[in-house]
């Protein structure tokens, strides 16, 4: 009886990811809504930790000491019946301060009338405007009754520092800025300093990628200063056409502006509609926002196996590396089958080598995602459930089940993960130190000895050899953000960083021709003093010696000996000025993956 049941559950989840588009909308878009668990609107998102059952779908970005999250849908217990529903509101959780995931408290900030409710949100952080854009990617929710899909409008949301803010509308519904766009569901996104970039997906004004019509091609650029967007035919290199569901993670201390590496996801569709497939993560896609331009990079190492709907955070070490957090995640097909992918793998860059991390799967799940928060620590929220084990050909049960076959085993949907112990915690420490590559990153590199440079394709090292890691212990910006990082070190940074900067015999040079010239005006203030004595032994015989040091002061080495020092210093300093220039990385934000919905994903 457990296989017939297992068989029908695969058979009746794979039906549901692959059903024609003529049969969803008049299921879910018409008439009466499906379920009799579902009220008109649930405004505020905050479930009381005993009563919560999931969140999945929400998109997340983290702004000084505060995580901001928006969109998806949550699931809860009323009167012991579970209930479900989208989110209406935007979420806040304090970063300032120690709390435990069964502790921690939401704020709610209520969303102006018109304002988009979606699944797979775009959430970009403009730091030098201090703004979140939100409402251009996403899709709508099969939970409540407003299940039409918003027209196109663009807001910002301006934090205030308290979890609140105040939310605006820049592009309304009526621009014709909008005719040459359409809504993306469930695409790659990232965001840098000033540009966010959107991949691929699928036109969510439609019911899913169903057909090759339905994908869109290219990738479009949203320049934040100029609040403009710009549309490229340019194609992902490592997909057979366009790409969806998987992640594009912001890398900012590597290339002249930073990078972002597309990784996993989904093929876009053949021609006669049939499925392209999964992304393998033996090869990733690392892409060059200065030049626009993208390249292949193979990697190594123990890789995930391909997957959609996963999350990836961002984090650089105190040793000159960057380590992607790369968790969770389905490969389609709901029940036992997708406890295989309850897994953890970190990328490490430069190296672009794959780690697992020892971990028990057991509670897989997908449409969920992470952020950088700080130190070694990344949070990871909500995800529903992919081990939902259903026995009815009923689209919406299906879609329920991964909502309400079992509570989240993270309180509230929210978990610590610590780069450094590579462990779970329940608990979240303000103020964490900068984060430490744990020993397996550690001994990887130590054992590499700079041999994973002849894997690195020359583009790619090219981008490599120019770092601009900061000094912050505290870079909460975004969800792809580098928390913690220190000037690089160690000889992975070493080897890589040859050709950036002075040379060696260019800094010795500079250290000896600065200690001649600091001799020589010892030396000169030495014969001065020694002359003006003789010139003046009288006058000098008579001056204390606190007065003889106050006489000398201001004429020797005022006028001469610190106007030569700082000659000296400004000499020395010129180097180290030129590469000040480029520790300034755009604000991390990030890539994080944006969670992208079951809804749109499942019919995929």
């Amino acid at each position: 009886m457990g296989s017939f049941l297992l068989f029908t559950a695969a058979l009746v989840s794979q039906y549901f990811l692959t059903a024609h588009a003529s049969f969803l909308p008049r299921f879910l878009h018409s008439g009466p809504s499906p379920t009799n668990n579902v009220e008109p609107r649930q405004a505020p998102g905050v479930i009381a930790a005993s009563e919560f059952l999931r969140r999945g779908y929400q998109a997340s970005v983290v702004v000084g000491d505060w995580v901001y999250i928006d969109g998806g849908e949550f699931s809860f217990t009323n009167n012991g019946k579970p209930q479900f529903q989208y989110a209406s509101t935007l979420l806040s959780i304090d970063l300032s301060h120690n709390w435990t995931n069964s502790t921690v408290a939401f704020q709610s900030t209520t969303k102006p009338d018109g304002a988009p409710n979606l699944n797979g949100p775009s959430l970009w952080y403009h730091e030098s405007e201090n703004l979140i854009y939100s409402g251009f990617a996403g899709w709508n929710s099969s939970f409540g009754n407003d299940l039409g899909l918003p027209p196109l409008s663009l807001r910002t949301f301006r934090p205030d520092g308290t979890g609140s803010g105040a939310w605006n509308e820049i592009i309304d519904a009526g621009s014709s800025v909008w005719s040459q766009l359409t809504r993306p569901g469930q695409p790659l996104m990232g965001f840098g300093a000033s540009n966010a970039w959107v991949l691929g997906g699928f036109a969510s004004e439609g019911v899913g990628p169903d057909s090759p019509e339905n994908l869109i091609p290219g990738m479009t650029q949203f320049d934040m200063t100029s609040r403009s967007f710009d549309n490229s035919s340019v194609k992902c290199c490592n997909a057979t056409g366009s790409i969806y569901k998987g992640a594009l993670q912001h890398v900012p201390p590597f290339g002249p502006t930073g990078m972002f590496i597309a990784m996993g996801g989904r093929n876009g569709m053949t021609n006669n509609g049939g499925d392209a497939g999964l992304i393998d993560f033996g090869t990733v896609s690392v892409f060059d926002p200065t030049t626009q331009q993208w390249w292949n990079q193979t990697t190594t190492g123990s890789k995930p196996s391909p997957r959609v709907e996963f999350c990836t955070a961002g984090i650089n070490s105190t040793s000159g590396t960057y380590e992607i957090f790369v968790y969770a995640g389905w490969g389609t097909n709901l029940g036992p089958v997708a406890v295989q992918y309850d897994t953890i793998n970190i990328l490490t860059l430069p190296a672009f080598h794959w780690i697992s991390v020892p971990y028990n799967p057991e509670n897989p799940r997908h449409g969920l995602s992470c952020n950088a928060v700080g130190g070694s620590q990344i949070l990871t929220i909500g995800g529903v459930d992919s081990n939902a084990l259903v026995d009815t050909g009923n689209i919406q049960d299906i879609i329920e089940s991964t909502f309400d076959s079992s509570p989240d085993p993270f309180a509230q949907g929210l978990a610590i993960f610590d780069m450094t112990t590579l462990a779970f915690s329940d608990q979240y420490t303000a103020g964490a130190p900068p984060y430490e590559q744990s020993e397996v990153v550690k001994q990887f590199y130590s054992q590499s000895n700079g041999s994973y440079i002849n894997n690195l394709t020359p583009q790619v090292s090219a981008l490599l050899n120019v770092t601009h890691f900061t000094s912050s212990t505290s870079t909460n910006t975004s969800s792809t953000s580098s928390t913690t990082s220190s000037t690089p070190s160690g000889p992975q940074t070493s080897r890589l960083s040859a050709s950036n900067g002075l040379k060696v015999g260019a800094v010795a040079g500079i250290a000896v021709g600065s200690s001649i010239a600091f001799f020589a005006i010892v030396t000169g203030i030495g014969y001065l003093f020694k002359r003006r004595r003789a010139l003046k032994p009288s006058a000098m015989a008579t001056t204390t010696p606190t007065n003889e040091y106050r006489e000398i002061r201001p004429v020797f080495l005022n006028k001469s000996g610190w106007q030569e020092i700082d000659r000296a210093r400004e000499v020395f300093e010129l180097p180290a000025q030129s590469v000040q220039e480029l520790q300034h990385p755009p604000p991390a934000v990030e890539l994080r993956a944006y969670p992208h919905c079951v809804r749109n994903g499942i019919r995929s």
